[in-house]
């Protein structure tokens, strides 16, 4: 039988600007119901995802630039609120910079105050990763790209070998797999830090509806670090009923149920355009924050950067295990293959009824 060409998902590649005067390249992947997402080789960065609304308008979902130059820039840099990337060692806060590890204390860099965030002040955001491989047929369009971490970045041990692979279904799914394997005993908490916005027009979220099914969250203290306290949500971050995000501030660590594994643990959805977009993963713990602290810039025709201009799903590890007793480690024996997966799956279906 003769193949329909037209049906195809297809990646397409075009150079994309300079960064520290090397060039870059957006990968773009894209299927037959026109939905696109764009990857840049720097820092795995998805820089746009784009899908045509109910009215047939295609809506940019995430927060990002047009080129390459602005994600280097100094005012960009010196805010970094890591649009887009590859969050790595490891995400989210490690108090004092420091943590045990085989009777001894890893000692990584600050550069959160006191405390270590996000795998330091170059991590795999800041990282030049290498194209391995591509694939398109008719159901789906991926893309992979490799990074090595030497022993001793940022502090951690080990000679680290990461993989992300970015595939876009034909059903318009987004599928982000991480693989990593270390020579050393380490520590891996690795996650994709986009910022969403369904909206057409809107500056903010805030009337986008939100469901969560996490029941407990992490305990933190003043400055943002766990107590190592797991609590039940309280009711200004309870989204167990869909409701519209309004004037919440959430920075929070949900932990997510054990059965959560192949059922939806968040969703959203934009009433002006109807877009939705459900959250699955096999991560234990997914941050969700509302992008309180992102700072303002105005990017031509983009949706433009200001505090709770979107919001984030990060699933990834428990956040400073290392130095919590009580909470699963993110330890990476050497020679085990670490893996990850989350789905981000888009529709025209706002939300109505969402079962867990």
């Amino acid at each position: 039988m003769k193949q329909n060409k037209q049906l195809l998902c297809t990646i397409t590649t075009q150079p994309f600007g300079l960064i520290d005067g090397e060039s870059t390249t957006l990968w773009t992947l894209a299927n037959n119901d026109g939905m696109q997402v764009s990857i840049m080789d720097f820092g795995a960065i998805i820089t746009s995802i784009v899908m045509s609304d109910r009215n047939n308008q295609p809506v940019e979902c995430v927060l990002g630039f047009d080129n390459a130059e602005s994600y280097a820039s100094n005012n960009y840099r010196s805010n970094n609120p890591h649009l887009g990337a590859v969050i790595g060692r490891h995400a989210g806060r490690m108090s004092h910079a420091r943590a045990p590890l085989n009777h001894g204390l890893v000692q990584l860099t600050p550069n959160l105050g006191e405390h270590h965030m996000h795998g330091g002040y170059s991590g795999f955001d800041q990282k030049w990763w290498t194209v391995k491989a591509t694939h398109a047929d008719e159901h789906a369009a991926s893309i992979t790209l490799q990074l090595f971490s030497p022993d001793g970045e940022e502090g951690y041990p080990g000679n680290l070998n990461v993989q992300v692979c970015y595939t876009l279904t034909a059903n318009n799914e987004l599928n982000v797999n991480f693989d990593a394997q270390s020579d050393r005993d380490t520590f891996i908490n690795l996650t994709q830090h986009s910022y969403f916005n369904l909206a057409l027009h809107e500056q903010t979220v805030s009337q986008h509806q939100l469901w969560l099914s996490p029941q407990e969250i992490i305990v933190t203290d003043k400055e943002m670090m766990p107590t190592g306290a797991i609590s039940k949500v309280p009711t200004a971050l309870d989204f167990y009923s869909a409701r519209p995000i309004a004037n919440s501030i959430i920075d929070t660590a949900y932990v997510l149920p054990p059965y959560s594994v192949n059922n939806i643990s968040a969703r959203i959805s934009a009433p002006d355009t109807g877009l939705s977009m459900a959250v699955k993963t096999d991560a234990p713990v997914m941050v969700v924050y509302n992008a309180q602290h992102l700072p303002e810039q105005q990017i031509p025709q983009r949706k433009s950067l200001r505090p709770f201009a979107a919001i984030c799903f990060e699933p990834q590890g428990f956040t400073d295990a290392p130095n919590q007793p009580t909470f699963p480690n993110n330890i990476l024996r050497a020679g085990v293959v670490f893996k990850q997966h989350i789905t981000y799956i888009f529709s025209r279906d706002p939300i109505q009824h969402v079962t867990s």
